[in-house]
C-alpha cells in the first residue's frame, strides 16, 4: 500500500496550474477524479517525517496556487491517505458534501490582514485622550523608580484597558470599510497586545482589485499610526470547517 498526499478537493474536470512543485520526492502533482469531484494529490517524502516548515509552505504553495485560477477546498496540513482509500474513504463518502462546500466557496478567494498599531504613536495618543492617565503618569514621574507601586500597577491597568477600548473601535472600523467587497469575513483573536486585527475575508475574484485597492486607502489613511498586512489571494482556509 502507498501513502498519498491530497492538498485538496475540486471539481472534476479541474485542469491543474501548469509548474506546481508537490512535497513529495517527485515533486509531482495530479488529480485522482471520482464522478464529479477531483482530489489533487501527490507523493510523500519515503525517507524522512512529514511535517517540515518546507512541506507546509509546499502545501500552502499547490492549493494556494490553484485557487487563483479555481475553487479549491483545502485539505489541513498534513493530509496524508492510504491510496487505497483515497476514493472508497475520502471521497464517495463525502462527496455531496464536498461539492456543497465547492459551491458556497464557487468564485470566491480569501484575503488575510493584520493590522498592528504603531506602539509609540498609539500610547502618545492615549495619554493625550485620557486625563486620568496623563495625570498619573506626570505624577509618577516626579516619583523614585521604586516609589509608587500601587500606582504603576493602576496606571497600567488603565493603560491596558485604554488600549483595548481604542483597538475593538478600531477593529470594527477596519471590517466595515473592508466588508462591502467581500461575501464573508471571520475575524481571529489578536495574537499580539498592539495588534489590532487579523481577519480572513472571502473575496470575489471580480472583486479582488476593488479588495486590494480599499486596503490601500487604508493603509494611506492610517500610515501614521497602523501598519498593515495582506495576504492574498490564497486558498479559503478560514471557510471550511474541518478540511
Amino acid at each position: 500500500m502507498t501513502a498519498t498526499y491530497v492538498y485538496g478537493l475540486v471539481a472534476a474536470g479541474t485542469r491543474l496550474p501548469d509548474g506546481l512543485t508537490g512535497l513529495g520526492p517527485t515533486g509531482e502533482v495530479r488529480t485522482v477524479e471520482h464522478d464529479r469531484l477531483a482530489a489533487i494529490v501527490g507523493d510523500v517524502p519515503e525517507d524522512r517525517p512529514l511535517g517540515t516548515r518546507a512541506d507546509l509552505l509546499a502545501h500552502e504553495a499547490v492549493v494556494d496556487t490553484v485557487a487563483r485560477e479555481t475553487t479549491v477546498l483545502p485539505m489541513r496540513f498534513p493530509a496524508v491517505i492510504d491510496d487505497t482509500g483515497l476514493v472508497d474513504e475520502l471521497m464517495a463518502p463525502h462527496q455531496d458534501q464536498f461539492l456543497a462546500v465547492l459551491a458556497e466557496l464557487e468564485g470566491a478567494v480569501q484575503y488575510t490582514l493584520r493590522a498592528r498599531y504603531e506602539q509609540e504613536v498609539l500610547l502618545r495618543e492615549v495619554l493625550e485622550d485620557d486625563e486620568e492617565i496623563r495625570e498619573l503618569d506626570a505624577q509618577l514621574r516626579e516619583l523614585p523608580q521604586d516609589a509608587g507601586y500601587n500606582e504603576r500597577i493602576r496606571l497600567g491597568e488603565l493603560i491596558v484597558a485604554a488600549l483595548d477600548e481604542r483597538s475593538a473601535v478600531d477593529a470594527d472600523d477596519i471590517e466595515a470599510r473592508l466588508q462591502p467587497y467581500a461575501q464573508r469575513v471571520s475575524r481571529s483573536p489578536a495574537p499580539q497586545p498592539d495588534e489590532v486585527i487579523t481577519a480572513a475575508f472571502l473575496v470575489p475574484r471580480d472583486q479582488t482589485a476593488a479588495f486590494e485597492e480599499a486596503v490601500e486607502k487604508l493603509g494611506a489613511d492610517t500610515r501614521d499610526w497602523l501598519r498593515l498586512r495582506l495576504l492574498g489571494p490564497l486558498a479559503p482556509y478560514d471557510f471550511v470547517a474541518g478540511s
